[in-house]
């Protein structure tokens, strides 16, 4: 079985091309090309790709896109969370926070403290802003008015510390298993 069809030759070449088949592949692609003057315009057609792609440098790009992602969901569920501790739909914050926590610590492993700071900055100025919005900022009582909104930013972010820590856990669970 020498032969290969022009189908099966049309798929190959992408992989040819990448610098991915098989030497064998390889070896049938170039055979059939050179009898096949359609699959050889085809494969002559196609735009070169770079046969020395880096794997490092893919790997990073990878890693940076879920960084991103895993950053989004973490700012989106933060909002929601916000947005859900003035509903009845409340308490589950108690699922969201934590998740929030895991995606974080999962996408920046030892600068995950960052998100539990920014977490509890936003959080504390958005019930700071509600308050005196609202009116219940009491300008004769500075300081029990600057304490009010912290009962909120240190539960949200107590939770999300511990999905933190679950996640760290978890971290560790599965990388002594891979040992």
């Amino acid at each position: 079985m020498n032969k290969i069809s022009c189908d099966i030759c049309k798929d190959l070449i992408p992989l040819v091309k990448d610098n991915v088949a098989s030497e064998d592949s390889y070896n049938l692609v170039k055979k059939h090309i050179d009898e096949c003057n359609k699959c050889k315009d085809l494969f002559d057609e196609n735009i070169e790709v770079n046969q020395n792609m880096n794997d490092e440098k893919v790997i990073s790009k990878i890693k940076s896109q879920l960084i991103l992602i895993a950053l989004i969901l973490v700012i989106l569920g933060s909002v929601i969370g916000l947005g859900l501790s003035e509903s009845e739909g409340m308490f589950y914050n108690i699922l969201i926070m934590p998740i929030i926590g895991i995606l974080a610590y999962s996408a920046l492993r030892k600068k995950s403290y960052i998100v539990l700071l920014s977490m509890f900055a936003f959080i504390y100025l958005y019930h700071l802003i509600k308050y005196m919005i609202d009116g219940i900022f009491d300008k004769s009582q500075l300081v029990s008015s600057l304490m009010a909104p912290l009962l909120w930013t240190i539960l949200y972010s107590g939770l999300c510390a511990i999905g933190m820590l679950i996640a760290f856990l978890l971290y560790i669970a599965f990388k002594k298993e891979n040992k």
